[in-house]
């Protein structure tokens, strides 16, 4: 009668051989990190990067829009003309901002 040995398991080492199962692949953190500086350019440029909801003022009606150019604008909700006014809800926080014109603390919806 012949013994066997115990079995052996594949060693699985995802993808790219780098990385611990349950881990995230160094590719994948690098991609992360550029992604988020490119957001941030874009932050700066006025571009929204549709990381959250477009805000409203409950109290004085100034209301966040996106130009057909990604531009992200503000402007009374009675404006007959839709231009951008200029001004830009601040964060308070990870998840609040105030409005500009008037100071009313509204929660985002962060997607």
């Amino acid at each position: 009668m012949t013994r066997r040995g115990p079995c052996r398991q594949a060693k699985n080492r995802g993808i790219s051989g780098r990385h611990q199962p349950g881990s995230v692949p160094r590719e994948l953190v690098e991609l992360s990190r550029k992604l988020a500086k490119v957001k941030a350019q874009a932050r700066v440029l006025g571009i929204f990067t549709n990381d959250r909801e477009l805000l409203g003022c409950p109290n004085c009606g100034l209301l966040e829009d996106v130009t057909a150019r990604g531009l992200l604008v503000t402007y009374p909700k009675d404006s007959a003309d839709l231009k951008d006014c200029g001004l830009r809800f601040c964060p308070v926080d990870e998840i609040h901002f105030a409005c500009p014109k008037c100071g009313t603390r509204i929660k985002a919806m962060i997607l």
